[in-house]
């Protein structure tokens, strides 16, 4: 199954940037032939030129729900489709920019989709460096990513 891993968030915004830390990690990893991993600093609507001809999406973002600080969440089926604590405040959210993607695209973009969160601890502080417990959160996170791409 073709699958885009996209690792989002801003690397001077501390936490802010683990999924791309995340997918600078899964780069190195050995993944099926069918899997593309990149790094965005923005999502919203610029990603449906992005996940065009994928079956799947994995989505890496920094989330914010008041669970502790490095908590990994898996959203899949319903949830992800209806995450929509993601994504900047001046961009669309997940699940508008999926809805608006299957109006304009049908099934040109993944009808599969999965969200990988990792709970924030601080999105204020302008540093290129994590807080202690989400740097920790990196190895479960591709751990799960690993698992969602072998479950097909």
């Amino acid at each position: 199954m073709k699958s885009l891993v996209a690792g989002i968030g801003s690397t001077i915004r501390g936490d802010d940037g683990v999924c791309v830390h995340d997918a600078k990690q899964l780069k190195t990893r050995s993944l099926p032939d069918d899997v593309d991993v990149i790094e965005l600093r923005t999502a919203g609507l610029a990603l449906l030129d992005l996940v065009e001809g994928y079956e799947r999406l994995i989505l890496l973002d920094a989330i914010v729900t008041g669970a502790l600080a490095g908590t990994v969440h898996v959203l899949t089926g319903e949830k992800a489709a209806r995450a929509v604590h993601l994504g900047a405040g001046h961009e669309a959210d997940l699940p508008t920019t999926l809805s608006l993607g299957r109006k304009l695209m049908g099934s040109h973009i993944p009808q599969k989709v999965a969200v990988v969160a990792v709970e924030a601890g601080d999105l204020t502080t302008f540093s290129e460096h994590l807080t202690p417990e989400v740097e920790a959160s990196i190895p479960d996170v591709i751990v799960r990513v690993e698992r969602l791409l072998e479950t097909g």
